[in-house]
């Protein structure tokens, strides 16, 4: 049988590793929505260059970083 300590640290170690792969996700969404956003955009303009991916990428790593720092603090 699995004592009270243990169970708390199983229980623990399992709530870490779902809330990292829970901001993963995020991470990968915002990301996305960032990079489709400026693929919309470039196709409404039609410049030949992809600026607004690019834009639109960066600034969805910028904003998951952001939110990365955010829920990994330590408090």
């Amino acid at each position: 049988m699995i004592d009270e300590e243990e169970r708390r640290k199983l229980k623990k170690a399992t709530n870490s590793y779902l809330r990292f792969s829970g901001i993963g996700f995020q991470m990968a969404a915002i990301i996305g929505l960032g990079a489709y956003g400026g693929w919309w955009g470039d196709q409404r303009t039609g410049w030949d260059f992809p600026i607004l991916t690019l834009l639109g990428s960066l600034g969805g790593v910028a904003i998951a970083m952001y939110i990365l720092f955010k829920e990994t603090r330590v408090n």
